[in-house]
């Protein structure tokens, strides 16, 4: 009987990324965030064809979709069990709140973030702090975020930016025994990321990764990059070609990107792409299959009527209009969720539509990894 699968924790898989890049090469770990199974396995063969580690996260939403966090581990090693997956892959609750931090830590995560930005520095520090004591009685590492990102993260939310401090870095690492950190430098969440580029200034972590340097810490403490979504355009518009109406959706340009990981990001956290892409792919295959939701009523039928309108879909209590959704956990939270845990079958209804998800999250996530420089480094994870 093959081992079952096991999770790595954050600072080694961020270290490779690290190591490379004091070899001259920058380069930073992806973390992808993932809802259900095949979302799962798409983000697990991308890796696989880069033979690159990753991060795969959850956000606290992700954990109350599926009916806590371990049903998100029990799916993600599923996923591996199945694919054969050996690649080092690092379990992170991602934005989580204390109580949800522990709650990860307690059931199989290997690394958790705590954002406690909306907090002055002390406090932010301290609530930290509380939560690296609680998890290093079970080996888990620990991320925390200094400055406010723009837009909506799960029940985060911040009206606009406010920058993180260079000169607070290495205060906040050292007094709250992070090992990773996430800066607010002008990127933000969600699909609409503006068209002021020049908002996003590398520079903070330039100034931020220096200081880190000099303080001894660089090698096994890392930056971290949130809200670092391309949105490809291309998928915006078949979106839209589809029955969508995703307007003014802009992301982070590429080169900006590359930018920080020069400057010292070694973690860059990917969900608005991944909604998009998923999207697209269910908007299309709708359109391309008449009739498959009467064939498939319980699933795919369900699933078209969010899409119309027929049945409601909300998000934190509000309601969440058909012509804008990216977010699946809308669409697909109309069906029984615990077919979303596992590989789908014909007898669902879902097995083509998910082996079409699963291909083109693969090929994204493939194309990112190369772009942020790990491809090739699963050997390298000490």
């Amino acid at each position: 009987m093959a081992d079952e699968p096991k999770f790595h924790s954050l600072a080694p898989i961020c270290g490779a990324a690290e190591t490379k890049a004091a070899e001259g090469t920058p380069a930073a770990i992806g973390a992808f965030n993932i809802n259900f199974y095949s979302q799962a396995v798409g983000v697990l063969k991308g890796l696989q064809k880069a033979d690159a580690p990753a991060i795969i996260q959850a956000s606290k939403g992700a954990n109350s979709f599926q009916g806590g966090p371990d049903k998100i581990a029990a799916m993600l090693k599923l996923a591996m069990k199945n694919l054969g997956h050996t690649l080092p892959i690092c379990l992170h609750l991602d934005h989580g709140d204390e109580d949800q931090a522990k709650q990860c830590v307690d059931n199989g995560y290997s690394s958790v973030m705590i954002d406690a930005s909306k907090l002055d520095f002390d406090d932010n520090v301290s609530k930290s702090k509380e939560i690296v004591d609680y998890a290093a009685e079970r080996n888990v590492t620990v991320e925390g975020e200094l400055g406010k990102l723009e837009g909506v993260e799960e029940d985060v939310v911040h009206e606009k930016t406010t920058y993180a401090d260079p000169d607070e870095v290495v205060a906040f690492f050292q007094n709250s025994g992070v090992h990773a950190l996430a800066i607010a430098y002008g990127t933000s969440h969600g699909p609409n990321k503006g068209s002021n580029i020049d908002a996003v200034k590398t520079s903070i972590v330039q100034d931020s990764y220096n200081a880190m340097k000099d303080a001894g810490l660089a090698s096994d403490h890392f930056l971290v990059g949130h809200g670092s979504s391309t949105v490809p355009q291309d998928i915006v518009a078949e979106i839209n070609q589809y029955g969508g109406n995703i307007q003014k959706a802009k992301g982070v340009p590429m080169e900006k990107i590359k930018e920080g990981i020069a400057f010292g990001l070694r973690k860059m956290n990917i969900d608005t792409d991944l909604r998009l892409g998923i999207t697209a792919t269910v908007r299309k295959y709708l359109k391309d299959n008449p009739g498959i939701g009467e064939k498939y009523p319980d699933t795919l039928g369900q699933i078209e009527k969010a899409f119309s309108g027929e049945l409601e879909m909300t998000a934190k209590g509000k309601r969440v209009e058909p012509e804008t959704v990216i977010d699946p956990r809308g669409y697909f939270g109309v069906i029984d969720i615990a077919v979303l845990r596992e590989p789908a079958t014909d007898e669902s209804g879902l097995a083509e539509l998910m082996a079409l998800i699963e291909d083109r999250i693969a090929d994204h996530v493939e194309m990112l990894v190369n772009e942020f420089g790990s491809a090739g480094l699963a050997g390298k994870v000490t």
